[in-house]
């Protein structure tokens, strides 16, 4: 009985939480930057965590290209993600279940060139998948997957995959630009 007396006296408001909240009402689409703050390579021993984060895991890396993330009345949308060489053009289709987080949904690119510099005429097949949830009217936490697969080429100069199908994932954050 008393348990019960402290439960609705408590009503499991923590009145001493001064974390923010989110107001959905206050978002409005438009350009992000995004920072890459952590990444995992399961596709080349860690070269592509290199290419996302050159100096290394403790200091996050802003991509090379701003991403736009939609207003809430504008889903569902597709366009281009762009991250960085060689994984531009990445067509996704963003979406809100909730009206809160977004997830960008990409459809497969057949023949992504890895870069004739270090790789000959290697391509791959890669989609990416992120979701996006808004932290405040100018920010939001990220994470994005890209898939990688059926790395082929004539002139044997692919890389050595770890796994074929493998990922990269990025944890990102996204500041309006």
């Amino acid at each position: 009985m008393i348990a019960l007396l402290l439960l609705f006296a408590c009503d499991g408001n923590d009145s001493d939480s001064n974390a923010p909240t989110f107001d959905p009402a206050s978002w409005a689409g438009g350009d992000f930057e995004l920072d890459v703050i952590a990444t995992t390579d399961d596709c080349l021993g860690g070269a592509l965590e290199a290419l996302f984060m050159p100096h290394g895991p403790a200091e996050p890396e802003t991509l090379d290209h701003a991403l736009r993330l939609p207003d809430y009345a504008d889903v569902p949308v597709a366009y281009a993600m762009d991250l960085r060489a060689p994984f531009l053009s990445m067509p996704v289709t963003a979406e809100s279940n909730d009206g809160i987080a977004f997830q960008l949904r990409g459809d497969a690119i057949d023949a992504l060139a890895l870069g004739f510099a270090s790789y000959g005429d290697c391509t791959i097949t890669a989609s990416i998948d992120a979701d996006f949830t808004p932290t405040g009217p100018s920010t939001a936490l990220g994470a994005a997957t890209i898939n990688v697969s059926n790395p082929r080429g004539d002139d044997d100069r692919c890389p050595l995959f770890d796994a074929d199908p493998c990922t990269v994932a990025l944890e990102l954050t996204a500041l309006r630009d």
